[in-house]
């Protein structure tokens, strides 16, 4: 199966689950649609979805975007200030609800399940300059500052994922007055919580690459950095804008800290100090 076939899948899918309940809504209000037409009119509309995005040509990078994320994730939710105003405990509004609010699963799992293929695809393709390891010993895990210190992003996605699921069905519980789904409801947020516990490894894996900075499996392109620090204790990967924090790595930690140094600077400029007087040497030579 190609792979670009899941976040094809799962739009379909969220699309077809978030509108499917606001057309049956509406027909319920109206007398204008019945249960059947609510169920072609979201297959038609999660199948034209999919149709389309196959135009797209660059689908995955599209996807794996910060917009596709709020496009996919807020929606959903207007779903749940619906529930506690226009419907009560246990009525059929509630239930239909619950089901459009259910839609945010599979659209958390667009943009993550993209990510994942644009991740894999970037490795692939991608030279490796430098590998060194960060942490790994019991007295010193990786740095708490940036996306060092070993984080699992994917098992903390899936951790996400259940998390909201879990509101989803707990809505589900407290406006059906069903306690069928209380264990269900318990189960996802303990699993929620195992996959946060294995969400730390002991060690980093530090990557440079033609193509980006690998951390561990995820891949970050050298565009998403503005240049890089050596300060007297990290490793600093500055990004533009103050709304993305700064990707610190602990020198002590580094298991060849030269090698590094050495591979960042044939992709970023160096923005300390001592970045500042080598600039300037050039510039001279370069006058001269």
């Amino acid at each position: 199966m190609d792979e670009r076939r899941v976040p094809e899948a799962l739009l379909a899918c969220y699309v077809a689950t978030l509108l499917g309940p606001a057309a049956l809504l509406w027909g319920r209000e109206t007398g204008q649609i019945a249960l059947p037409g609510a169920v072609a009119a979201a297959l038609a509309a999660g199948l034209a979805s999919a149709l389309a995005a196959r135009t797209v040509d660059d689908l995955i990078a599209a996807l794996a975007s910060w917009w596709v994320a709020a496009l996919t994730v807020v929606p959903p939710l207007a779903y749940l200030p619906y529930m506690i105003v226009a419907t009560g405990p246990g009525s059929a509004d509630a239930l239909v609800a619950v089901v459009g609010l259910l839609a945010v699963v599979p659209g958390i799992g667009v943009p993550v399940s993209a990510a994942v293929v644009r991740n894999r695809r970037l490795r692939t393709g991608a030279t490796e300059i430098a590998v060194v390891t960060v942490g790994g010993d019991d007295d010193a895990g990786g740095s708490d500052n940036g996306i060092g210190g070993g984080r699992n992003w994917p098992v903390i996605a899936a951790a996400v994922v259940f998390g909201v699921a879990m509101v989803a069905v707990g809505a589900f519980v407290a406006f059906t007055d069903s306690g069928d789904f209380g264990s269900l409801t318990t189960a996802l947020g303990s699993l929620s919580t195992v996959l946060l516990l294995f969400a730390n490894d002991d060690e980093t894996e530090l990557a440079v690459t033609d193509a980006g900075l690998r951390v561990d499996r995820s891949m970050t392109d050298w565009d998403a950095f503005e240049g890089y620090r050596v300060t007297d204790d990290q490793v600093e990967l500055v990004r533009p804008g103050w709304y993305r924090p700064t990707r610190s790595f602990e020198r002590s930690e580094i298991s060849d800290e030269d090698a590094l140094v050495e591979a960042l600077a044939e992709f970023l400029p160096r923005l300390d100090e001592h970045g500042r007087v080598e600039m300037a040497a050039r510039r001279g030579t370069v006058a001269q």
